[in-house]
């Protein structure tokens, strides 16, 4: 339970104020997840939230790129 009421307060927190550095935000949610720095665990954490944001970030980019080659969301010349 401890858990899931760290999890949730980090993800509102990271919702207001993100910090420039998207490692910094992902060691803060591994924190509040309760893994201690340090420990192979942490680096799991740290470097799984790493790669799902690379992935999230190639979806969009995906998907964007999808939307400007049917002329959407691209200026029109």
């Amino acid at each position: 339970m401890r858990i899931v009421f760290a999890s949730a307060i980090s993800l509102v927190l990271s919702a207001c104020a993100s910090s420039q550095n998207p490692i910094v935000e992902d060691r803060s949610r591994c924190d509040a997840y309760g893994f201690q720095r340090g420990t192979d665990a942490f680096a799991n954490c740290v470097m799984t939230a790493d790669r799902d944001r690379e992935r999230r970030h190639e979806r969009r980019v995906d998907r964007d790129g999808d939307r400007q080659a049917y002329g959407y969301g691209a200026a029109q010349e």
